[in-house]
């Protein structure tokens, strides 16, 4: 009888406990083999350790873990599901084209507005708008509506009662005479 309560001792009390010992055994047993598989499918090796994490996090969201009859190719298919999910999210969001965030680089930019910097922002405006009132009335309002309120060239037209066209071409005028007048 005492051997019967030193093994109760032993066995997990809850369902909850059973799955955790599952999930540690697990964890145990198939971490180093799903860290090779992420890197034989050239994950970045800062990488694996964040995607480990969300399989064995995956796997404790199931119910009733302990009662798949293979589990490691369930774990192992959850690391493939996972690393299709993750490319195409990468893809979707055009993760390459971004550029990381180094404060060396983009917050000295910020940081340098010096008075020169300033002062020459301001000439700049002024010129932008002395060439602007060069414009025929009607170009300059077909600009100013595109570049500082937003609109559409078909906004545009239907505020104004002209054809798009007739945008397309005010445009096509503005930018080639403000490309001119600005030169540096």
């Amino acid at each position: 009888m005492a051997r019967e309560t030193d093994r109760s001792a032993t066995l997990p009390s809850s369902p909850a406990e059973t799955s955790a010992s599952v999930m540690e055994a697990l964890s145990l047993r198939l971490r180093a083999p799903l860290r090779r598989y992420f890197h034989n499918r050239r994950v970045p090796p800062d990488e694996i350790e964040d995607l480990l994490q969300e399989v064995f996090l995956r796997l404790s969201a199931r119910a009733g873990v302990e009662g798949i009859e293979r589990i490691d190719a369930y774990v192992f298919a959850t690391a493939s599901n996972l690393l299709r999910d993750r490319r195409r999210h990468s893809k979707s969001h055009a993760a390459d084209a971004h550029e990381s965030y180094d404060d060396a680089i983009h917050g000295s930019q910020r940081a340098t507005l010096e008075p020169e910097r300033i002062v020459l922002g301001a000439q700049l405006v002024t010129e932008l708008m002395a060439a602007l009132y060069e414009l025929p009335e009607r170009t300059r309002a077909v600009f100013s509506l595109y570049h500082f309120e937003d609109l559409s060239h078909a906004e545009i037209g239907e505020r104004l009662g002209i054809a798009i066209s007739t945008v397309e071409k005010n445009m096509a005028r503005a930018n080639a005479h403000l490309l001119t007048r600005l030169k540096p």
